[in-house]
């Protein structure tokens, strides 16, 4: 049986959630922090020395500076009625409040309903480009900029200095992608996918075609476990760099100050071997569908949701369908005991667990996943998502979308369970269950 991921908390200023976990064979260490950046660490002890390192966040200074941009500074359009305009500007103000608090989603949701409302309005599409920037969509990022530029006039003539700046820098970014900030980037090989732009380092034979085409092909099947699994898949073509030890120490030594074998920034970072295999592949899946969950969502909650459609995800590049049975017990075993932690409680993060609960907490989450699965179609599970990511709270989309909220489905999984070893164990009722 796979060991299973223990969580530690790791007390960060900028990250009140981050996440521990363990992969089997290689004991790698994967952090999520509460910006949506992963950090993979082979060094078990790295969660006591990263304290306050290991996501260097921005301080409130450079939030606000982030989100810097044309709000208050666009004239009162002519013709518009005064309450109108009012309102629209609220919404702006609103909105970019959003951003700074890293409400990203909800954000979004009101950005685009202002643009439905006006599609000339230059400031959504100022704010949205810095979002998508942000999320590592450049292609979308930059129509929001050209977009910017077509409907703002003289009155925000800085402005549109700086989004011609921006377009540049967005070049930047995509040649920095091939490079993947290498030293010596010519040595560097990319490799152009279906939906997936591959950058190998060379010290892993990445000019073999047959290792650039092992590693699409694990991509693609990720891609297509989680169009099954989620009904959605990244919206433009994902960057996915690999390293060989030495060159992702020396390139990224100065990131963190602890060990780490890959990040997650909009594109993949990861330590490969010289010979991809199974453990390589299991790793795309799981962090495939959390690229996915956060680019349709605009985060990473309810995070017991978003963990067990990875887990299960990661388990089917195995071929281990769902839990094993002795995981399932291990879950009866602990509702018998009252030690079941409620979905509720998982769903912002899953920091402040012991190693123990960590365990269990993983396990929950794949197995309240795998309920929803059994019961749901995957457009079902697709409309999930895109409620999530309109700004709906979680029991309002899970309501919607499956007809039950976070607490409907912790009850019928714990009920579940209970059947499935009703008779094999002595069994013990709920908190608040009749007792025969």
């Amino acid at each position: 049986m796979r060991r299973l991921r223990p969580l530690l908390t790791l007390g960060l200023a900028v990250a009140s959630a981050v996440a521990l976990l363990l992969l089997a064979a290689n004991e790698t260490f994967v952090y999520v922090d509460a910006q949506g950046v992963t950090h993979l660490s082979n060094d078990p002890s790295a969660h006591e020395r990263s304290a306050g390192d290991a996501h260097r966040g921005a301080d409130a200074g450079e939030l606000e500076a982030l989100w810097e941009g044309p709000l208050g500074d666009a004239p009162v359009r002519a013709g518009t009625v005064d309450r109108e305009e009012a309102r629209t500007r609220r919404l702006l103000e609103g909105a970019v409040a959003d951003l700074r608090r890293g409400e990203n989603a909800r954000a979004a949701v009101a950005l685009e309903g202002i643009l439905r409302e006006s599609p000339m309005r230059p400031e959504p599409h100022w704010y949205l480009a810095l979002l998508d920037r942000h999320r590592g969509r450049y292609d979308s990022a930059e129509a929001h900029l050209r977009a910017f530029l077509a409907s703002s006039g003289d009155g925000l003539e800085s402005w549109r200095a700086s989004a011609l700046r921006r377009l540049g820098e967005l070049d930047d970014e995509r040649r920095a992608s091939d490079a993947s900030g290498a030293s010596d980037p010519d040595g560097w090989v990319t490799r152009e996918g279906v939906h997936f732009r591959l950058t190998v380092d060379p010290a892993l034979g990445g000019g073999s075609a047959a290792f650039a085409d092992t590693v699409l092909l694990y991509l693609e099947q990720a891609r297509e476990a989680a169009l099954r699994r989620l009904d959605a898949v990244a919206v433009e073509p994902m960057g996915v760099v690999l390293y060989g030890r030495g060159t992702y120490d020396r390139t990224h030594a100065e990131r963190f100050s602890f060990r780490t074998v890959g990040f997650f920034d909009g594109r993949m970072h990861v330590v490969s071997a010289a010979h991809p295999a199974g453990e390589l592949r299991a790793l795309l899946f799981h962090e495939y569908v959390h690229a996915v969950f956060r680019g349709r969502t605009g985060g990473d909650q309810p995070y017991w949701l978003n963990e067990g459609l990875a887990e299960l995800s990661e388990r089917d590049s195995r071929s281990q369908p769902g839990l094993t049975r002795s995981e399932r017990s291990l879950l009866q075993r602990r509702r018998q005991a009252s030690a079941w932690i409620p979905l509720k409680r998982l769903a912002p993060s899953f920091s402040g667990l012991s190693d123990e609960d960590a365990r269990a907490a993983y396990l929950q989450a794949a197995a309240a996943a795998a309920w929803i699965e059994s019961r749901s179609a995957r457009a079902a599970r697709g409309r999930l998502l895109v409620l999530l990511g309109e700004g709906r709270s979680d029991d309002e989309a899970l309501r919607a979308a499956l007809g039950l909220d976070t607490v409907a489905i912790d009850t019928a999984l714990q009920q579940e369970i209970a059947s499935e070893f009703a008779g094999t164990q002595k069994e013990q009722a709920l908190p608040g269950e009749a007792r025969d």
